[in-house]
Order: structure tokens, then sequence, then C-alpha cells
């Protein structure tokens, strides 16, 4: 575990600041010349970002593509930011409006289920599709608990499990997606075998978010901390559960770091700023 510089710190709160207030992120060249560093020196910070889980650079995987999630939404060249978490950069079919003004964009349904939270005392919409029926989404939140949503039925899919996200920075996103119904994301699951992906109720990611990976999340120094205890206890809150042979509640290997995460982000550069405590 290690602590994120004060620069690094300082330019994650120039990021968020700006997004906060109209929806788009600085590019990289304006951070350069606001903080009076190298590419060099910025990479190293934006690096350090990305092991917080804070923001993502855009990928040669994803670098303008013409797509995101299968919806036509170009997404922004090789090296500029992606996400500046929970938010997307770019628009995209996670339309947020807060207090009747639309002009951000979250990141995948995950975090639109808590995006509310980025937005305290106000009511905050969000609007999306099914990635397989194409019917029509909305969450309305506040402070980061989800008020409602339609359809009744509505899940949440994550595509790719914790362990991939030291070599996924932008894709762990990509299958992070809503669907109407779990019949719904059944019949796009056979159509898409190669994805080994998990849904849960859009309650418990808001709690997940809300409650754990978001506290602090509007402070100047945040990085993400994982409080041992109070994970173990909310395993069925969370939507981190599975069920072993004896029929206890037990954490599911999808959501466990391992040893091959810490590697790779150590292997990219990232380091693992992420704080770990008992409760």
């Amino acid at each position: 575990m290690a602590d994120l510089s004060d620069r690094a710190h300082a330019i994650r709160h120039e990021i968020m600041t700006q997004m906060w207030s109209t929806g788009t992120a600085p590019t990289i060249a304006q951070l350069r010349d606001k903080f009076q560093v190298t590419d060099d020196e910025l990479a190293v910070d934006m690096r350090a970002l990305e092991g917080a889980f804070c923001v993502a650079v855009q990928d040669e995987e994803h670098a303008s593509c013409p797509t995101f999630q299968d919806e036509p939404y170009p997404q922004p060249p090789l090296g500029e930011l992606v996400y500046a978490r929970p938010f997307a950069t770019f628009p995209n079919h996670y339309r947020i409006t807060v207090d009747g003004e639309q002009r951000w964009f979250a990141e995948c349904a995950v975090e639109a289920c808590a995006i509310s939270g980025q937005f305290p005392g106000s009511d905050v919409v969000v609007e999306s599709v099914c990635r397989h029926t194409g019917q029509p989404v909305r969450l309305v939140g506040r402070d980061g608990v989800l008020v409602d949503y339609e359809p009744k039925t509505l899940r949440v899919h994550l595509g790719y499990p914790v362990s991939e996200m030291g070599v996924r920075v932008v894709g762990w996103c990509d299958y992070n997606s809503f669907f109407a119904s779990e019949e719904a994301a059944d019949q796009w699951r056979s159509e898409h075998p190669e994805i080994h992906g998990i849904t849960r109720a859009p309650e418990q990611m808001a709690n997940i978010i809300t409650e754990m990976l978001g506290v602090g999340r509007l402070d100047y120094g945040y990085q993400p901390v994982f409080p041992l205890l109070t994970i173990t206890r909310n395993l069925r809150r969370f939507g981190i559960f599975g069920r072993s042979l004896d029929s206890f509640p037990r954490p599911e290997r999808f959501w466990l770091p391992t040893p091959g995460l810490l590697l790779a982000m150590r292997r990219a550069g990232r380091g693992f700023f992420v704080r770990i405590r008992l409760r």
C-alpha cells in the first residue's frame, strides 16, 4: 500500500473540479501546463491515480473506438483521460441529469447506480438502455442512495473479475452494463459465451460504491479504502457473496484481488494505492 503524492492529489482535484462543474475533463496538455511538469512526470502521477482507481487514461485497444458498449459513442484518443471515476469524459448512454440539467455521463452501469453521491443534496437521474433489448433504463438517486429505478426487474452485469483490473484499466468497464431483466442478461450471455460475468441488483451496486469504494470521494485527499470487517459483515448487502457446498454465504472469487493483480499493476508502474484497514 502506498500514498498518493501531494501533486497527484492536486491533479485529481483539478480534474474532478472541472468534471463536477462542467461535465468535461482537462486535456493532458492542460494538466501538464497547469502543474508545470514534463510529460514523463505527469505520466507517473497519472499511473499512480490509475493505481488508486481514480482515473483511466485511454489505451491502444480503445483509442478512437467509434463505439462504447455496442453503442455509437466515439471514445477519446490515445493518452487522454477516458474516465475520471466515476465519470466518463465522453458522451455515452449513461446520461446524468442533476436538478433538471444534463451535462454529465457515468463510466458504467455499476457507477451509475451511485453517481448521485457526487452531487450532495441534489436529485440525480440516470438514463440508459438495456444492452440486449435496448429498453430504456431510468434510475433516480440522492446522496448515493437509489430512490427508484425502472424497470423493476433491472439487473447490473459485471463482465470481468476484480483480479483483471490491473490489466484492464479502461476495459474493465466494457461489459459493466444494464439489462432489463435476468432473462435478458441470460439471452445476451448465450450469444457471448466468452464473457464470464455476473449480475447483481442495482441496490447492491449502489451500496458497494456509496458505503465502501466511494467513501470520501469528494475529498481532496481521497484514496479508496477497503474495510475488511465491514465487507465481511455485508457480503449480501454489497452483492459480493456466493454460496459454498455447505450453503453458507462466502466471498465470491469474482470479487477477490489476487497476487497477479498486484504484480500487473506494479509492472505497469501503477503501484497499489488502495488502503486496507480492519474496519
